[in-house]
């Protein structure tokens, strides 16, 4: 069994290159949603959270979750206090994951943003980035339609540069063409990484 983290900024493609190697026989623990579901049910977490930014983050007796990204998206300080509580729990989660499906799986993948900055990368065999031009980014987040212009340029500001994360990274595969071309780029180290 193989541990690969997929990183790349906001509108890089990482989730669908991470689509792509599911589809070829990889278990992909989604970093992000692994979060977002602490957020909402572990109550130590959101204790520390509330006490870190001294605010009521419950609205209607539900955790307030766009609340906590206009927190964690105000600032880099802002980030790394949200960081610093919640990644913890997610790498615990991982390690649990690996646990119990690494004998399931011939490739773990963890599709998060913030392999780098989170020290997750310490913790895995491989890192690939999915480097996209930033203008490509740009235009795929807003097509998206759930960020404004200004928050996702707010967004891809905090997070590191991919120059930094191309010189971390053990692999890395240029996303700047069709969705065919990312699949089989993709589809290829997916097989030199189990063979």
């Amino acid at each position: 069994m193989v541990t690969l983290g997929v990183t790349g900024g906001l509108g890089s493609g990482k989730t669908t290159a991470c689509k792509f190697l599911a589809a070829k026989g990889a278990y992909v623990f989604d970093a992000d949603q692994v979060a977002k579901r602490l957020l909402e049910t572990d109550t130590e977490i959101q204790r520390q959270i509330s006490e870190a930014f001294a605010t009521d983050i419950f609205k209607d007796g539900k955790i307030d979750t766009a609340k906590i990204a206009r927190l964690a998206f105000a600032n880099e300080t802002s980030q790394r206090l949200l960081n610093d509580i919640v990644h913890p729990r997610v790498m615990e989660a991982f390690q649990q994951t690996v646990q119990e499906v690494g004998n399931k799986y011939p490739l773990i993948v963890v599709d998060a943003p913030l392999i780098f900055e989170s020290g997750f990368d310490s913790r895995l065999d491989h890192t690939l980035l999915i480097y996209t031009k930033y203008k490509i980014r740009l235009e795929r987040a807003l097509r998206r339609g759930n960020l404004s212009r200004e928050d996702i340029l707010r967004r891809m500001e905090l997070q590191m540069p991919d120059e930094e994360k191309r010189e971390l990274a053990t692999f890395v595969i240029e996303n700047n063409g069709t969705e065919e071309e990312l699949r089989l780029a993709v589809e290829k180290l997916y097989d030199q990484l189990i063979e």
